[in-house]
């Protein structure tokens, strides 16, 4: 936060040393009610020239020139700790909420989730402030969305054409979708107690008494939760699309289970996505890692999880690599998970449809398992297998941050060698090569020598084409990996299959 000093003659901004490079960037969108001070983004120079290099210099032309009244939506924002996103807007975390609901409460989830993000040691995190009378279709990119006209990119579309980011969360639309009247677990109903005379300071609410709910009637007048398919359609096809290196963090929905009188896991998603895990094209599931339950604390309603879990996959990827899973690490949160889950509960979501699942465990919140619906693969090498089961190694989100992050690296080389149009040109193999080389004595690969890590074959073709096929043996549960880097004239292209 800003300081002051001497009278406010020094003022005083602090922030983190800057990270020249990171393997998992984080980008959340979600609302942030209340006052906004552009003036303090454009104190951030680093910031700032991320955004103009990002493609955004018209829009921050258009807020110096009024910085007071400036809007800030769908505009991607850089930060380095959880104190730059509090200056900009210093009333996200204390105001009100358009949409509120009986267990989400009345407060939006992106402060609380970028607070979460660097508590557990992210160092850079993107965020998106959508606006809150657009409900869910401000996440999604609009009907309008052209990739290379800026001003039509909203929502999601907005962090596509940033190239550095490899994980997205979206802890305000998880918010939408908890239906507004979803009421808790039923408390134990307790007798009122005999009428006596108390000092006015005296608290009686114990969180059990029946009590009046002034807003009720107003729960009647929010919008209903998009349905969970139609969720993952406006998500989905646009990563496979356009961004196959991103991973989406997204917690399960909420619904009333009459069976246990308490809020689940909602029974419709979880068969819409085991139904998507045998349809024809369930590869799509491979880019979107499911996280349960939700977080609460005593006295304070749900909070969701991905601020946690992005922020502990991205410290751990800075630290050790983005193909180390975070699971069976302390997480550092007040809250914890809920509702509880059994041990057959467990069992169940984690094999079908996969999910990643959190647990208590001696005082601390855990994830059991960085687990995918299907196989980090495209469709085609396991859709024909007569044995699916001996493809479960490969249902991992630690993979498909592994598979994200050599996509990113193999484009950037790509960029790198653009104006290289010569096929002989020995220089993109002697690049990549030393790049698998650091990878291999980093414990990615696997092998006594950098040759039984991987192989690096350049392919015959046309005079204009640059072809070389890849095999790595990640030092994961799983065999060898084909990678094959195409130069067509200057276009790179770069495809993932499974030897």
């Amino acid at each position: 936060m800003m300081q002051e000093a001497l009278a406010a003659r020094v003022v005083f901004t602090p922030r983190p040393e800057r990270q020249t490079e990171l393997p998992l960037q984080v980008a959340m969108l979600g609302h942030c009610p209340g006052k906004v001070r552009a003036q303090r983004l454009l104190a951030l120079a680093d910031a700032l020239k991320e955004i103009r290099e990002a493609g955004f210099a018209e829009q921050l032309h258009t807020i110096m020139a009024d910085p007071d009244n400036a809007s800030l939506h769908h505009l991607p924002i850089p930060l380095r700790s959880a104190s730059e996103f509090h200056d900009i807007f210093p009333q996200a975390a204390t105001e009100n909420a358009l949409y509120h609901s009986v267990l989400a409460g009345r407060r939006s989830w992106l402060a609380p989730c970028v607070d979460d993000f660097f508590a557990n040691g992210g160092s850079k995190l993107w965020i998106i402030a959508i606006p809150e009378d657009e409900f869910q279709a401000g996440f999604f990119p609009s009907a309008q969305t052209n990739l290379t006209d800026v001003s039509s990119l909203r929502g999601l579309a907005s962090l596509l054409v940033i190239p550095e980011i490899g994980e997205i969360c979206l802890p305000d639309l998880e918010r939408l979708q908890i239906p507004a009247r979803l009421p808790d677990a039923p408390r134990v109903r307790l007798d009122n107690p005999q009428p006596a005379f108390l000092p006015c300071s005296q608290s009686l609410d114990d969180d059990h008494r029946e009590r009046r709910n002034d807003d009720e009637m107003a729960l009647d007048d929010l919008p209903d939760p998009l349905n969970f398919r139609q969720v993952l359609q406006n998500i989905l096809p646009w990563l496979s699309r356009y961004r196959p290196d991103i991973q989406c963090l997204m917690t399960l929905p909420l619904a009333y289970l009459e069976q246990s009188d308490t809020p689940g896991a909602d029974t419709e998603a979880l068969a819409i996505l085991n139904q998507l895990r045998t349809s024809d094209t369930p590869s799509v599931l491979r880019q979107i890692q499911f996280v349960y339950p939700y977080l609460r604390g005593q006295g304070r309603p749900l909070l969701s999880p991905t601020g946690i879990v992005s922020g502990s996959q991205s410290a751990t990827a800075l630290q050790k690599g983005p193909w180390r899973s975070v699971a069976g690490t302390p997480l550092s949160s007040a809250n914890f998970p809920y509702p509880r889950l059994n041990r057959a509960q467990l069992l169940t979501l984690r094999d079908a449809p996969g999910i990643s699942l959190l647990e208590r465990r001696n005082q601390r919140v855990e994830l059991d398992d960085e687990r995918l619906c299907v196989p980090a693969l495209p469709a085609d090498d396991y859709l024909n297998s007569t044995d699916l089961s001996r493809f479960d190694g490969f249902r991992s989100a630690e993979l498909m941050r592994l598979l994200g992050y050599l996509r990113r690296q193999l484009t950037r080389f790509g960029e790198q060698l653009v104006f290289s149009a010569d096929a002989s040109d020995p220089r993109p193999r002697l690049l990549i090569e030393r790049f698998l080389r650091t990878l291999w004595q980093r414990g990615a690969l696997r092998g006594k020598r950098a040759e039984d890590a991987f192989t690096l074959r350049q392919i015959p073709s046309g005079e204009s084409t640059l072809l070389l096929e890849i095999e790595i043996a990640p030092a994961l549960p799983i065999d060898r990996i084909r990678l094959t880097f195409t130069n067509t004239g200057s276009d790179w292209q770069t495809e993932i299959g499974h030897v």
